[in-house]
Parts: structure tokens; sequence; C-alpha cells
């Protein structure tokens, strides 16, 4: 196994109640890279439900130590992190995992030092004696309600561990910082040229285009282009251009989507004479 920070770092559960509960705490450690699992008198282990519940995480399970104390587990520790949500008024450092994050690649700035995260049984926790052997307290912040299990507990320190030592991989991408961006020049061009068009299928009246460029032009800056998407839209407003010039051809005179503009009738000579004829009498 390469050297890491992460595989400084082991899990401590203490008297886990439910082989289940140490499969899922398996897979929520391999998603967020650690590997080193130990289990303090864990009451069903080894047990078909850890690995059915581990599921792409087996080595960690078949490579889980045994310990029959806490004080055993943590014995070659260098520093030992407990996790608890009661407040005891204990004298040690208590800290978020996001401020855990923040700190450890400090504490494993040696590389021979060894960290433990520990966590409690499932229905009480860590004993009070427990808590106090710990040099950090890692309170995980919650509503009201405060109910985790174990595995949701893991990978929430375990994540934001793996966040403080930057070692995570994420599909994360900012369209903006992209090497293809449309360049201003070409965005000017798009915006001249879905002007031009909806003007042409007369969606908006001359003179009145400037509200609704404003608000179009917003939204296609936010969609952050690239010069692929600038040519796409470009072949788009061309062929709907085509496409009323063909309706036209069809017989369609109007072609576009507002209704034509109002005319005033030129009256017939029959109207005319209609006209003349009220007003004489």
């Amino acid at each position: 196994m390469t050297a890491t920070p992460l595989t400084q770092i082991c899990v401590i559960l203490d008297r886990p109640a439910h082989a289940g509960n140490v499969g899922a705490a398996a897979r929520a450690m391999k998603n967020m890279g650690l590997s080193q699992l130990r289990l303090v008198a864990p009451r069903q282990f080894p047990h078909p439900d850890a690995l059915h519940f581990a599921v792409g995480a087996s080595d960690i399970i078949e490579s889980a130590q045994q310990f029959a104390t806490i004080s055993d587990a943590a014995a070659d520790l260098h520093v030992l992190v407990a996790t608890s949500n009661r407040p005891r008024g204990q004298r040690q450092l208590v800290v978020t995992p996001r401020q855990l994050g923040a700190q450890i690649a400090g504490l494993l700035s040696v590389p021979t030092r060894r960290l433990g995260l520990l966590f409690g049984t499932e229905r009480t926790g860590l004993e009070t004696v427990d808590v106090e052997r710990a040099d950090i307290l890692c309170n995980i912040p919650t509503s009201d309600y405060g109910s985790l299990n174990l595995a949701q507990a893991v990978l929430i320190v375990a994540y934001e561990i793996m966040l403080g030592l930057s070692v995570g991989q994420s599909f994360a991408a900012n369209p903006l910082e992209g090497e293809d961006k449309a360049t201003v020049a070409q965005m000017e061009r798009l915006f001249q040229h879905l002007e031009q068009v909806l003007l042409d299928i007369d969606f908006v009246r001359p003179g009145q285009q400037r509200h609704l460029m404003g608000s179009l032009k917003a939204v296609l800056h936010r969609a952050a282009l690239d010069r692929r998407e600038v040519a796409i839209l470009h072949g788009i407003l061309t062929e709907v251009i085509a496409s009323r010039q063909r309706a036209v051809a069809r017989g369609d005179t109007h072609g576009g989507i507002l209704p034509p503009h109002p005319q005033a009738p030129s009256p017939t000579c029959g109207e005319g004479e209609h006209d003349d004829q009220v007003s004489s009498q």
C-alpha cells in the first residue's frame, strides 16, 4: 500500500452491534479513501451481513482488525479523535468535521504519525471514560433531532477529511473556465443574428426589441457558451429564416409568429360611393 496521509488514519468502531453497520461503515470509508478499520468487541463479526452491506469494500472488511478494548485499539496511535454528540463540558478541543478537515494536514504532517477516528456503539455512543482518552472531540452539527446512524457519521467525518487533504475526485466544473469559451466578438455576432431573426419573423416590432434582447443576452451569458454551441445557435437561426422563406414560397405570405402589422384598408370605388351617399344624407 502506497503511503499517503489517508493511510495514516484508521477508523475505530466501538462495540458495533450490527454487522450491517460495520459493512456500511466500510463502504463509507472506501468512498472517502480510508482503508484501515479496527473493531472493538463487535457483537456480530465476521458475519455475511458485513460483506453484504460493504458492497465493493469487502477488502476493508477482510482486513479489519479486532481488539478487546479501546485502549488496545488505540495503543499505537499518536492522535485520537473521538466523535460525540453529547456536551459534557470536556476540556479537549471540540471541532466540527469541517474544522477537523481544515486541521488534518497539520495533524498528519509527520509521515509516521498515526491518527484514529473513534466512533461509539450505535445505541449509546461512547462512554465518558473513552471520550476522556481522546485528544480531540468531533461533533457533527445537526438539527434538534441529532440522530445519525454509524455509517452516516463515518461518512461525514471521512468526507471532510478527504476534502481537507485535497485528494477527492469530482466532476465539478465551471464552464466559465473552459478553454473553448466563446469570445466577446463571437457572442456579439450571435446577439446581432438573433435580434435580426426575431425582427424578420415578426416576433418583436422594430424599435421594441431592446428590453427583450437584454433578457436574452443575460440568459446566453449565464449559459457560458463555447464556440461549438454558438455555431449551433447560428445554424438554428439560419434555418428559422430558411423555413420562413419556404413557407412564403408555399403561399403563406405572412410566415411570421405575431399577427401581421395592421394596415389601413384601401377603399374600393363602391365603398367610396357608399361613403358619399352617407355623407350627403
